[in-house]
């Protein structure tokens, strides 16, 4: 993290002088509501024990960056907003994680920003960068290159913390970070940039990273030389090109760097920066067919092997090197979640990461593993690593907007799956009763004033509902079946 670091500096320190407001702003475009019900039955479905109080208002937005060759540049994300701010609230940054391209993104309502959304519908403003050279910004996106995720991020704030405080959305100044994959390392690399070069413009309350790569020349890295089959050899030519766009001299053309038999598959990545998760099959398969067996390192040329082994100061290795974002010490709490069965982000990431750190004298990091035994890859892991997580990071949340108290009362609800009618007894006075689907639609509406609720859904179609019970002591949320 140092290519950047100094311009980045002289950049901030220029702007210090001038209003910039919601300059920074290009456009903010309203999309569809993320609805509170149907974030819930989303939560439902992950076995995730959330309660959600608020929908979330969601909004397209552009903004100044400096892109990755530097120049001015017009970058993309996601806000989102709970759709009843009262008081000040928090901001969450959400880090996306690998995609399967530069249009597969948050701002696209894709990118599985609906992560992003749940926050935001526990009272918080998110903001989800598509990161550069995806979404509107230039080039191709520099895949896992801490600096450019970090700074992405940082201008994304800039111009959404202005905008707020002109439209009267007020910032309690906690900044909390999380993502999962790709998006754990962003998270780390923008921690790590706060804490280490803008110290004096935020603080970081604590950040949820989780199953990221964090040692890219070394974890990362050793998958290459390993004679052990990898099931993922495309993102070793998505990291090879990003390194290009951030340092050009590497190559003039893939052919210098790959063999011959992978080119056609790679080029027409290359082109477009759309179809990651269809040139992976395709390298896999031409492995296959080529070795008989699907070894990443023999995608490369053997004289860039040679390179990558012996060759310290080789460019490449040191572009490796600076997007590494284990090596330093956090001021603020990281948890930083794993599986040990990972296939894609080997689980050593974060044992490394969590040794280094607090060697280096970390005061609240750890690692902690999620799986509880069980043989979780990649994907599996998402879910667990939530139900640890989120609770964690919301034990730091201070928000000062009123909400109404969930509440676990001793309610008798029956029969559920039903098809008919649905009876609800409560030791509280209800006072109304909602449902909603999963696209987040209210079906069902009603008032009460007892401690008895029938309700009819003769008309509604089978499926999952989230129900929404009010009463006289709070809420409470329940998964409903009809069949």
């Amino acid at each position: 993290m140092k290519r950047l670091f100094t311009v980045f500096i002289l950049f901030s320190l220029v702007l210090a002088n001038f209003n910039l407001s919601s300059q920074k702003i290009i456009t903010i475009e309203p999309e569809d509501p993320f609805s509170q019900g149907g974030g819930q039955l989303l939560l439902f479905a992950l076995g995730i024990n959330v309660t959600l109080e608020n929908s979330v208002d969601i909004y397209r937005v552009t903004y100044t960056a400096t892109g990755s060759d530097m120049m001015p540049d017009t970058a993309s994300g996601l806000l989102m907003l709970p759709d009843d701010i009262q008081g000040s609230i928090p901001l969450l940054v959400y880090q996306h994680g690998t995609t399967d391209g530069r249009d597969d993104v948050p701002s696209e309502l894709a990118g599985a920003y609906q992560l992003g959304a749940l926050f935001a519908a526990k009272n918080m403003a998110v903001i989800a960068p598509d990161l550069l050279g995806m979404g509107t910004s230039r080039g191709f996106h520099p895949y896992v290159h801490a600096e450019t995720e970090a700074t992405a991020a940082v201008e994304m704030m800039d111009a959404v913390l202005a905008w707020m405080t002109e439209n009267d959305i007020s910032w309690n100044e906690q900044l909390f970070l999380t993502g999962y994959s790709q998006g754990g390392h962003s998270a780390m690399a923008l921690h790590q940039y706060i804490e280490e070069v803008i110290p004096e413009r935020y603080e970081v309350t604590a950040s949820l990273p989780m199953s990221g790569p964090y040692s890219i020349s070394g974890v990362m890295k050793n998958i290459v030389f390993t004679d052990e089959p990898y099931n993922f050899p495309a993102y070793l030519v998505y990291s090879t090109r990003a390194i290009k766009e951030i340092y050009p001299s590497l190559y003039n053309h893939e052919s210098e760097m790959f063999r011959e038999p992978f080119l056609p598959a790679i080029e027409d990545f290359i082109s477009t920066g759309n179809g990651l998760f269809d040139l992976n099959p395709s390298i896999v398969s031409t492995l296959i067919q080529e070795t008989g067996t699907f070894i990443p390192k023999q995608i490369f040329k053997d004289s860039i092997l040679n390179l990558l082994e012996n060759e310290e100061d080789y460019l490449f290795n040191v572009a490796l090197r600076e997007s590494d974002v284990f090596d330093w010490a956090p001021k603020a709490p990281v948890l930083m979640l794993y599986c040990p069965t990972d296939d894609q982000v080997p689980f050593e990431n974060s044992i490394i990461a969590d040794s280094v750190m607090n060697l280096r004298g970390a005061v609240n990091t750890r690692a902690e593993d999620v799986s509880g035994g069980r043989n979780l890859d990649h994907g599996d892991c998402i879910v667990p690593a939530l139900n640890t997580g989120v609770p964690w990071l919301f034990g730091f949340v201070d928000s000062t907007t009123p909400t109404i108290p969930v509440v676990n009362l001793d309610m008798r609800i029956y029969p559920n799956p039903t098809s008919d009618l649905l009876y609800i007894e409560s030791p509280s006075k209800i006072e109304s009763v909602a449902l909603y689907s999963i696209d987040g639609s209210t079906l069902y509406s009603r008032a009460f004033d007892a401690q008895f609720a029938e309700v009819n859904i003769e008309s509604l179609p089978g499926g999952v509902y989230a129900a929404y019970i009010y009463t006289s002591e709070g809420i409470t949320i329940e998964k409903i079946v009809i069949q």
